[in-house]
């Protein structure tokens, strides 16, 4: 069995069931191949030697098929892993040395169990949607896919961005705003939830726009179906908006036009327990702190 590894630095309370994470998978004759900053970072601050058979650095290698690809951090860098695993298919795991997350949910008390019931086959794979972002600069290059949420924002603090919105060719409405979110299912409770959208469960075929701050009280975010197209017109007085695919961060041009759908691949995301999102959403939002429950 292959396993990639990504991760970013953590604490000292993570560092020794981290050991125990990659005493695990030598014992169970594993391949490790890890991202080389991570291994770099566990050299020296755990002093431990993972003692992987690859070392890879944005690019997981070609020439290998890959069981699963296992993120140690939280959400933000399961994020950053699915760029990584790109379209390959490959099953994530997210592993969460902080704070409870909705993509990173497995936590240092169940880290060895999870990964002993992953070894053992004892999983589901749920398919996550990906956004497809097109551009007429090209700015995104190869990476111009996101999980979580594309968003156009204004860059200065003084004016609005004027964006005109389609739905497969169909006007919707022009948005005076701070900005405006295009999320997935999964991203759903994420910058779109902040900015008063909906939560969708993770398994919808649906696209969410979210104003940010919008001049109009009366729009409101606006559920699409899956398979809609969305074009974006950009007619800010701005000499540049800022455009985002998760966590990724780019300046464009005023009067550019872009598009968004549904992409031709999903993200695996490996669930290893039941009713794992409705669980999480009672504890991230505190949904159990009514005492009737």
């Amino acid at each position: 069995m292959n396993i990639a590894i990504y991760g970013r630095n953590f604490g000292n309370s993570f560092s020794g069931i981290l050991i125990q994470l990659f005493e695990e998978l030598k014992q169970s004759n594993v391949n490790i191949y890890i991202d080389k900053k991570f291994n770099d970072f566990i050299e020296t601050k755990v002093l431990y030697h993972p003692n992987a058979i690859g070392l890879f650095e944005k690019e997981l290698p070609e020439d290998v098929k890959f069981d699963f690809f296992l993120s140690i951090g939280g959400d933000g860098t399961f994020l950053e892993s699915a760029t990584i695993v790109k379209d390959r298919g490959i099953p994530i795991l997210g592993f969460n040395t902080g704070r409870l997350g909705f993509l990173s949910y497995v936590n240092s008390n169940n880290l060895i169990p999870a990964i002993r019931q992953v070894l053992d086959g004892n999983y589901n794979i749920d398919k996550r949607m990906v956004l497809d972002v097109d551009c007429d600069e090209n700015f995104f290059g190869k990476n111009n896919y996101c999980l979580n949420e594309f968003a156009l924002q204004k860059r200065s603090r003084l004016n609005m961005i004027k964006l005109k919105v389609y739905a497969d060719d169909i006007y919707i409405n022009t948005y005076w705003s701070d900005g405006l979110i295009m999320a997935t299912p999964t991203g759903s409770t994420a910058y779109s939830l902040s900015c008063g959208g909906p939560i969708v469960a993770p398994h919808s075929d649906v696209i969410l726009i979210t104003p940010i701050a919008n001049h109009n009280l009366t729009v409101r975010p606006l559920v699409l179906s899956g398979d809609t197209t969305i074009k974006i017109l950009i007619e800010s007085n701005h000499d540049k908006v800022l455009a985002s695919l998760d966590y990724r961060a780019y300046s464009i041009k005023k009067a550019s036009e872009i598009t968004i759908k549904k992409a031709n691949f999903n993200i695996n995301f490996v669930n290893l327990f039941e009713n794992t999102y409705f669980s999480t959403l009672r504890n991230k939002l505190m949904w159990g702190t009514d005492l009737r429950n």
